[in-house]
């Protein structure tokens, strides 16, 4: 339907009207944002001063707790450590065991034994290497026959044959000669020795030969 001009006219006018009272409502709508804006009040200084004062002492409760934790920890490991100094090594499991050495004794000979005439008896023993500060230590007194005497050696196994055959030898211990009592205490180290009494000098005349000969050494032992 077609309108006529004075209608078309009514209605431009209708429509100005709208729209400049919608532009009047913004302008208001505007106007009370920025009024509401400017005169809101600004927070109160002793809030500020407040939320301050908590963040500070939350701080400080903070580092509180971490000096504490540390302080904690160095005793606990100072405490360790005393521990360790005072504890026995007998109590830990990782530290190496103590050594002590125990004085030990082998009898090589004791009593009386016989030598006969133009013969000998001899006395094998070994001294190992963990036998510490070994020593053969001993005497003898023969009796019999018109000197009441013998010959007597410690040799090492390699110069013993020497001696016995009457040879020249080098010994750790001799009587130099027939005797009728002596004692003696000679260091040995590791090796094999004779302790011997010799009667070869004698035809016809057999010895009666009391003796006591030990071997002192000390023993390694841990615990």
């Amino acid at each position: 339907m077609e309108l006529t001009p004075e209608r078309k006219q009514q209605i431009e006018e209708e429509e100005r009207a709208r729209l400049a009272e919608e532009h009047y409502r913004a302008q208001v709508r505007a106007s009370l944002n920025t009024t509401a804006s400017q005169s809101a009040p600004p927070p109160p200084e002793g809030r500020k001063s407040h939320v301050g004062l908590l963040l500070l002492i939350f701080a400080i409760g903070i580092l509180a707790i971490v000096l504490v934790g540390a302080a904690i920890v160095l005793n606990s490991n100072a405490r360790s450590t005393d521990s360790d100094v005072a504890t026995p090594r007998s109590a830990r499991g990782s530290s190496a065991p103590s050594v002590r050495y125990v004085p030990m004794s082998q009898k090589i000979a004791t009593g009386q034994v016989v030598v006969k005439a133009h013969g000998f008896v001899q006395y094998r023993f070994q001294i190992t290497p963990n036998m510490r500060d070994a020593r053969i230590s001993g005497s003898f007194n023969a009796s019999g026959g018109s000197g009441n005497d013998v010959d007597a050696v410690i040799a090492a196994e390699s110069e013993y044959p020497n001696w016995i055959n009457g040879h020249q030898a080098r010994v750790f211990y001799g009587t130099q000669g027939r005797k009728t009592t002596d004692s003696f205490d000679v260091r040995l180290g590791p090796g094999t020795y004779y302790f011997a009494l010799s009667n070869r000098f004698s035809a016809f005349s057999d010895k009666y030969v009391f003796l006591n000969v030990d071997l002192n050494y000390s023993k390694m032992e841990t615990y």
